[in-house]
């Protein structure tokens, strides 16, 4: 995770991926099974408070009535209750200080100890100084010495340590796996990376070990759902290239256990609520007899699809694979509020997407719902979980990037840094220590998990909005929906059932536009009157929303790509926090080159009319990232409508515009295609959502 909001997933389905395909050749340490059962094992708190009480910070938190209810399942005793802290070294440099409970600045390490913080994770960069090798990029600047500083302080505040290698010079997630500057020479060719691999992984852990770190968990490569070290999965035709991150992956795995011989290896994967994703991707591992220890995921409920979808993936893959599973990286907001140094991701936006509101509240319901998940993952292979990034305090140099690495991370070089500002820090907001560092409440969250803490029943206490406008297909027969949502006590966003009344629910059946009230069924006989504005279309495009097609990213039909340039996924569904209604919309990106590409609708039930085609459009502005072509048309017959778009791309803070071709003849029985086309630099994005074609004559 870093500062980018766009964090789609290149993904196809891996059915031909299972178990009993050739593993390539290379093998590993087997991995570690522990004699007492326990994989990770933890000192007890023996260190001495390293408190000045000179400095203090007079905020006013009430600790002591957060609530957490008891997880309904199974916690483990080697359970991880970890944190992500890269940015704290940068903070402290730069003028950050922490402070407990009671206001007292104390050592961030111990201050995460005392709060229940048994793990920390710290990513590893090769070289975050760019090709001069004195332009440092910001986001924490994590090479080997600022890890091993920490890494020193950490243990001794007795905290485990995990080590997330990124194998890249800077930030590495499912757009970006890019080879470190050392390692260009071998670019693309997975074997001579392989060494490239295990020797930095194993020089690096010898490094922690000679300084008296132990390491006691790591992971090969972070976010690698599309590929690592500029080593892409064809997603098209997956086999080769699994091969090669088989090479890859089973390098970093034997040179992390020729250090450690016990140390767990973790394989790390965003999308966490994609259980055909995870379930294929690690099949084919197994089938290549790629050793891990342990199943990564990213999860972050504006990003990652519901816990109930985790529930199913983790569930599923952990069945699959034998493997015990963690929660690699989640987070939550606390605040709406900025501050000179912010540029935060989190907004209002994400709380109906997610699930919870924001307050220090709902980030203690959010973790002890997610540990839920992890308690009920059979046969207790639920492990753990690490919150990114809590301690990154918004203050000057502490920001995701310098001009330096932002424009690396865009081109792939640092050569035109004047075109480019310093990155500010964009997670402050989903931290557990507020912008003047101190804790809040929900720190002690994984204090009170296991077995609860103020624990109450969870109700509503009101309805989310009393109004909803929606657009209702008649051609398809869609209703009213079933649930509402509504707020409770724990500072969550509930579904509850709705009843509206019978004769809306008839009328909703035909065109028109119509008002149509309802009463949610809140808990303890709670009751909420709402109102739902519902307009009715007989629309032509089958799927117009994007929703139903499957559990993957794979564009389905009746919808198909026309073209894409480079192969591979550039178009793709979406399921993360831009849908403009449901839960889906379409996405097209490319990261690593300019790019073009065309997807379209065929439909032959069109009645006679005039029609008009609408599609609603999110994209950044053109000064942003260009696109020299972008088009909405529909075909009729011989006859092709053509709408130049480019003008609707103005930003995601303006959000969907809607872009419209009227006064299309449609002759009985004519097949009709809508489809869009362009093409764009790379790195450039968009979302589309909500189509419809309707015969205004009707």
């Amino acid at each position: 995770m870093k500062n980018k909001k766009k964090l789609g997933l290149m993904f196809a389905s891996l059915g031909l991926l299972l178990p009993g395909l050739a593993s390539c050749g290379g093998g590993e340490a087997p991995a570690h099974t522990p004699r007492d059962g326990k994989i990770f094992h933890y000192e007890d708190i023996s260190f001495v408070d390293r408190i000045d009480t000179t400095k203090t910070n007079e905020t006013v938190y009430n600790y002591s009535n957060l609530i957490v209810n008891k997880v309904e399942g199974t916690i483990r005793d080697d359970f991880a209750y970890g944190v992500d802290a890269s940015m704290v070294k940068t903070i402290l440099d730069n003028g950050g200080y922490y402070y407990n409970h009671e206001g007292y600045e104390q050592d961030i390490w111990q201050i995460l100890r005392r709060n229940g913080v048994n793990f920390v994770r710290f990513r590893l960069w090769n070289k975050p100084v760019g090709s001069s090798r004195t332009h440092k990029y910001g986001g924490g600047d994590n090479n080997l010495a600022v890890d091993l500083d920490m890494a020193k302080k950490a243990r001794a505040a007795n905290l485990n340590v995990m080590i997330d290698f990124h194998y890249s010079d800077f930030w590495a997630d499912p757009e970006d796996q890019r080879t470190p500057y050392d390692w260009l020479e071998h670019q693309g060719d997975a074997n001579a990376l392989a060494g490239d691999i295990s020797t930095f992984t194993s020089q690096s852990l010898a490094a922690f070990k000679n300084q008296g770190v132990d390491v006691a968990a790591v992971q090969i490569g972070n976010e690698i759902n599309n590929g690592m070290c500029d080593i892409k999965i064809d997603w098209s035709n997956p086999a080769p290239s699994m091969d090669k991150m088989a090479t890859m992956l089973k390098a970093g795995i034997s040179a992390a256990k020729s250090v450690f011989p016990s140390i767990q290896t973790v394989i790390h994967l965003a999308n966490g609520g994609n259980k055909e994703e995870f379930e294929a991707y690690f099949t084919s591992l197994d089938a290549r007899g790629v050793n891990y220890d342990i199943i990564g995921a990213s999860y972050y409920p504006h990003l990652s699809g519901s816990v109930t979808d985790l529930q199913a993936n983790l569930d599923n893959v952990s069945k699959k694979t034998g493997k015990p599973v963690i929660i690699a990286e989640t987070s939550w907001g606390f605040t709406l509020e900025d501050n000179e140094y912010t540029a935060n991701t989190y907004s209002a936006k994400d709380e109906d997407v997610g699930g919870y509101m924001t307050s220090y509240q709902a980030q203690a319901t959010c973790i002890r719902d997610i540990c839920n998940v992890l308690s009920k993952v059979p046969e207790e292979k639920g492990l753990g979980i690490f919150y990114w990034e809590p301690a990154w305090l918004p203050v000057s140099g502490a920001g995701w990037a310098t001009k330096y690495g932002a424009c690396y991370q865009k081109e792939g070089n640092d050569d035109n840094y004047p075109d480019y500002q310093d990155g500010k820090a964009t997670w402050s907001n989903q931290g557990l220590f507020d912008y003047s560092g101190k804790m809040l409440p929900s720190l002690k969250t994984y204090l009170w998990v296991k077995d609860g803490h103020h624990e109450t029943v969870e109700v509503s206490t009101k309805a989310r909005k009393e109004n909803i406008s929606i657009t209702l297909n008649v051609a398809e027969q869609e209703k009213l929906p079933a649930t509402f949502k509504v707020e409770t006590n724990l500072d969550a966003i509930r579904d509850r059932e709705v009843i509206w009344d019978a004769t809306g629910t008839e009328q909703v059946k035909h065109k028109g536009q119509y008002t149509v009230t309802g009463v949610v069924q809140g808990d303890n006989d709670q009751k909420y009157n709402v109102v739902a504005d519902a307009r009715c279309i007989q629309n032509f495009v089958s799927h117009p929303g994007f929703e139903d097609l499957g559990e993957t990213d794979v564009i389905k039909e009746p919808w198909k790509i026309d073209y894409s340039t480079p192969e591979g996924k550039i178009v793709k569904l979406d399921r993360k926090k831009d849908v403009r209604s449901g839960k889906t919309d379409l996405n097209w990106y490319c990261g690593g080159s300019d790019f073009s590409f065309g997807f379209s609708q065929t439909i032959t039930t069109c009645e006679a009319g005039t029609y008009t085609l609408v599609a609603y459009l999110l994209a950044p502005a053109q000064s942003e990232f260009e696109h020299s072509r972008l088009e909405l048309f529909i075909k009729v017959g011989g006859d092709e409508t053509v709408l130049d778009i480019k003008d609707k791309c103005v930003g995601w803070q303006e959000w969907y515009q809607k872009c419209e071709i009227t006064g299309i003849e449609v002759s009985q029985g004519q097949t009709v295609v809508v489809g869009m086309r362009g093409a764009a630099v790379k790195g450039a994005w968009a979302h589309t959502d909500d189509w419809e074609l309707t015969n205004t004559n009707a």
